[in-house]
């Protein structure tokens, strides 16, 4: 539209301001302020559609003041949907931002129990990256997904990702290995699902056409050590995901990348 270049700045303004109860809870405010959150929302670029999100760690952003039970919420958890939604399909399905809506637990269950498609698939992402924080509430979050005819097909799926990753992880396979220079992502994932490599330690993606992409198969090398991503296309997306996962990586060759100092801080 005619004001596209205004949301990121407008994105920005919104997301610092502490609006109070009055007005959150004022019916005509609400209506109105609803509209802007959900062209936020809507507007494919990330930077504008994640000022939705807290401006800091600790914050509360339109996610949680939408979320089903707050103050803002008169709508059954329609807006919250639609932002989780948007985040969980695009940008924010990744650990980190899993594992900091753990406090809307009771609220993604309540929606869950109800079929409400973002919230089943947001409890299945939480499972499948392990981002639930107790086993209780892992308990808890399996239960409510059995207990709908979606979310037992749902649940079905992350269990035979897991057990798929568990055959990995035992069936052994080599220790090392080197990719062809040229190699694709595409390459790789084929390559990986044509044999055994739970056993793999050291891989190396050097001179590749590898991009941050591969992280997600990288992340399915549970005792993987060394990887060489040196003069590949790897960027900060992909560190960020192996950061969170391969916890036995010892050594990571990133000269001629496309890792930026920021990217950088994933490893802190």
């Amino acid at each position: 539209s005619t004001f596209d270049d205004w949301r990121p700045q407008l994105g920005l303004l919104l997301q610092s301001i502490p609006f109070p109860d009055e007005a959150l809870t004022h019916d005509h405010f609400i209506e109105i302020f609803k509209n802007v959150v959900k062209n936020l929302v809507d507007d494919p670029r990330c930077e504008v559609h994640q000022t939705v999100l807290g401006i800091r760690e600790g914050k509360e952003g339109w996610l949680e003041m939408f979320c089903l039970g707050s103050v803002a919420c008169d709508d059954d958890g329609e807006m919250f949907s639609l932002i989780l939604s948007k985040l969980i399909s695009c940008c924010c399905r990744k650990k980190r931002f899993l594992l900091s809506i753990n406090k809307l637990l009771p609220a993604l269950m309540l929606l869950a129990l109800r079929e409400n498609q973002s919230s089943l698939e947001a409890l299945c992402a939480m499972l499948d990256l392990d981002a639930v924080e107790n086993r209780d509430n892992k308990l808890q979050l399996i239960s409510t997904l059995q207990s709908t005819p979606i979310g037992l097909k749902l649940y079905a799926k992350v269990c035979d990702r897991q057990i798929a990753l568990r055959e990995l992880q035992q069936k052994g396979g080599p220790k090392k290995l080197t990719l062809p220079s040229r190699s694709t992502d595409n390459d790789l994932a084929k390559l990986l699902s044509s044999g055994s490599f739970g056993n793999l330690e050291c891989l190396s993606l050097a001179f590749t056409n590898v991009t941050s992409a591969c992280a997600e198969q990288l992340i399915k090398l549970p005792a993987l050590r060394y990887l060489n991503l040196w003069s590949t296309q790897f960027g900060d997306a992909g560190l960020e995901l192996i950061s969170e996962h391969l916890n036995r990586l010892q050594v990571l060759n990133l000269c001629e990348t496309q890792v930026t100092d920021k990217g950088l801080t994933y490893l802190s």
